[in-house]
């Protein structure tokens, strides 16, 4: 392989110039000079060449690699918020490039990046209508979806993110599913149905590109979760239970209790109680205490309620913004204080 040949691989492979140049000077120097095994006789000159491709093909495979966890899209990364640069790569390195795109008639599905914790996944993805066809309403979602997982249930929201353009044939879309154990690493067939669309709420969906999209990928995100065994006595309206586990991800917080009156407790919690547009008080609030003294609660409810056998309560928590796990103090739920050791 000549050297000609050699830069021009490099070129594709290695976008830092200072980087790439050392590398290749590195590997030039070694195909010159030949390299010596253990009895110092040099390898073969006709060897070089395989020696080199195999040098090549190990960059390419880390560079791709590599790639799949590089960098969030920039809409991601305003609907998340990060709360400084730090936790901005933090979240970056643990998102994965799905970047699938299925056309039909009616539109392109383009499943861009996954990213997720213990109990929340979120597929970015953006959706192209027909020349033509101009999506402005406030609100969008799929009336069907089908996402086989080894859950037994699963919660789902669609979010319209702001992409910058708000007239023309192209929205930018979060996928939220909410489940009582990890879905990362799981391979899935993903199919959604029949584009609706809604003013602002108390707006009705209506369809309004009817059609289907589907196509297989790897769940592959890196799960971001911090579990924490508590097991401490609580007081909930009256009843006695016991928080079992805390899970912490700066996307969201889990709990898991256990009561053999849950059912009173439900009862005493009542329905969710409506203040606004969509908007409900959290029945079971948990309060964040920072190391700077400041707090953040669920006040309203944005996550998950899952009852089982009775007994158990599964409760999944997102906040307004991404959490800022490295400055948790403690975490409170009604009569109880639990530090976090970080």
């Amino acid at each position: 392989m000549s050297s000609r040949n050699i830069n021009r691989l490099f070129e594709a492979l290695t976008p830092n110039t200072e980087k790439k140049e050392k590398m290749l000077q590195n590997i030039l120097v070694h195909s010159r000079d030949g390299v010596k095994g253990k009895t110092g006789h040099a390898f073969s000159k006709r060897l070089r060449p395989a020696l080199l491709v195999a040098i090549l093909i190990v960059c390419l495979s880390t560079t791709a690699l590599a790639g799949a966890y590089m960098g969030l899209d920039d809409v991601f990364m305003r609907f998340l918020n990060p709360v400084n640069q730090e936790q901005a790569q933090y979240l970056s390195n643990g998102a994965y490039v799905v970047d699938k795109q299925v056309n039909n008639k009616n539109g392109t599905l383009h499943i861009k990046q996954v990213l997720g914790d213990s109990n929340l996944t979120y597929i970015l993805m953006d959706f192209i209508a027909p020349e033509g066809t101009v999506l402005d309403a406030a609100r969008y979602r799929f009336l069907n979806y089908d996402i086989p997982t080894n859950q037994d249930y699963m919660g789902v929201e669609f979010k319209v993110l702001d992409d910058g353009d708000h007239s023309d044939n192209r929205i930018s879309l979060v996928m939220s599913i909410l489940t009582k154990t990890s879905i990362a690493g799981q391979n899935v067939h993903f199919q959604l149905k029949d584009l609706q669309a809604a003013d602002p709420y108390p707006g009705i969906f209506t369809t309004v590109i009817p059609d289907a999209w589907e196509t297989d990928f790897k769940l592959d995100f890196k799960e971001y979760s911090t579990p924490y065994n508590v097991n401490k006595s609580l007081d909930m309206f009256g009843y006695g239970a016991v928080l079992e586990t805390i899970s912490i991800s700066p996307i969201s917080i889990s709990l898991k209790l256990e009561s053999s009156s849950m059912d009173d407790i439900y009862e005493a919690a009542g329905s969710l109680k409506e203040i606004g547009v969509n908007q409900h008080l959290d029945n079971f609030p948990v309060t964040i205490k920072y190391q700077d003294g400041t707090t953040e609660t669920t006040n309203l409810f944005n996550g998950l309620h899952l009852m089982e056998n009775g007994t158990q309560l599964f409760t999944v928590k997102t906040f307004e913004n991404v959490i800022n796990t490295k400055e948790i103090v403690s975490i409170v739920f009604f009569d109880k204080e639990i530090p976090i050791n970080n």
